[in-house]
């Protein structure tokens, strides 16, 4: 096709969809026409191709001129929802339920920010993913990110939601908390009972430093780590008790002390959030607390000196719509989505009969 025809058809079909969500690859179907003789272009005569997922780009030669219509192709998005036994492995049993690996990685990272996956998830939890999911009445697939992350244990129920509140999408819980970005995040939820610096020892009765600082929290609480490392030490530590010790790499550490139970071992890695152990008030300790501390290249610092992750709460109309949502996700039957593709594709066999019947009875 000649140049000109060539820019104008680009400039017309820009106008209906951005070709730069076509993906690399996509298949076009192009008829060209006769051309009087070999020094002119052959004519266009018909263009098709998936514009968009839920779009088909029509191109067609009428009286002369080239007619672009977008034709529409119905999407079903009901969220894929997957449960299952956590049995002796929750990644194996959920992809043997249908999740994707990727859905996996991340519903152990969201599961991560409220308890141990490796000390705290039993084989007879029950795991809960609702993923996005989009099938074009075509059939294709897509598959998009995990919605919901949740887990069912005899003494619990986990319920996380992926939720934008103005800002990145993070992870909150059924309750409306999340976490805002910072570099580090608080790894218990407490108040602070004792900060970084000189004090009169509560038992030894004479002024030292105070290296690190004290949150108070009840006994069994679950303590997080304050960023993604390696646990560098977990075990008994003279008067910090039960205490663990992470690596965050560039000469970076923190340091819990007092546990009442440590639920990660040495050379273990870790995620900012996972749970690694439970406050408690073994070691020299006055009362259940969280002694924590951050060294830098070795040097005990004032924790304070990094911005902390804080909580967010949602709230007002917010926080309704995040309920509504998680009530809808809640509803959605497991499978429903695979459901759905045979009950469409059952449709399609019938009407074919259908079909083939009327053109038996002509």
């Amino acid at each position: 096709m000649s140049r000109d025809e060539a820019s104008d058809l680009e400039a017309r079909i820009s106008s209906l969809v951005a070709l730069s969500e076509v993906p690399s690859g996509t298949r076009m179907e192009i008829v060209l026409g006769r051309r009087p003789n070999r020094t002119v272009p052959r004519p266009l005569e018909s263009l098709e191709f998936r514009a968009r997922f839920d779009m088909r780009m029509e191109v067609a030669r009428v009286d002369g001129g080239l007619a672009v219509t977008p034709v529409s192709i119905a999407v079903d998005e009901t969220p894929l929802r997957i449960r299952g036994r956590v049995g002796q492995s929750l990644y194996q049993s959920a992809r043997a339920a249908g999740a994707p690996p990727r859905a996996i990685q991340e519903y152990l990272r969201a599961l991560g920010t409220q308890l141990s996956v490796a000390g705290d998830v039993r084989g007879d939890d029950s795991f809960d993913l609702i993923i996005e999911h989009r099938r074009a009445e075509t059939g294709e697939v897509e598959i998009g990110q995990l919605l919901y992350a949740g887990l069912v244990q005899s003494n619990r129920e986990v319920q996380l939601l992926k939720w934008s509140a103005g800002g990145p999408a993070q992870w909150f819980e059924a309750s409306g908390v999340g976490r805002q970005t910072g570099e580090m995040m608080m790894p218990v939820n407490g108040r602070q009972t004792s900060p970084f610096g000189y004090r009169v020892h509560p038992i030894l009765g004479y002024r030292r430093l105070h290296t690190g600082i004290d949150f108070g929290a009840p006994y069994g609480a679950p303590i997080r780590a304050a960023a993604s490392g390696t646990i560098d030490f977990a075990g008994r530590n003279r008067g910090y008790g039960n205490f663990v010790r992470i690596n965050h790499g560039s000469g970076m550490q923190t340091a819990y002390g007092h546990m009442s139970r440590i639920a990660v071992g040495h050379g273990a890695r870790v995620a900012q959030g996972e749970v690694i152990g439970y406050v408690g008030s073994t070691g020299m300790s006055t009362g259940p607390h969280l002694h924590y501390e951050l060294m830098r290249n070795g040097q005990r610092i004032n924790p304070r000196s990094v911005t902390f992750i804080q909580q967010a709460q949602l709230s007002g109309e917010e926080l309704r719509r995040f309920r509504s949502t998680l009530a809808r996700l809640r509803d959605v039957r497991p499978g429903a989505a695979m459901a759905r593709r045979e009950e469409r594709g059952e449709r399609r066999e019938r009407s074919a009969a259908n079909v083939r019947r009327e053109r038996t009875r002509g």
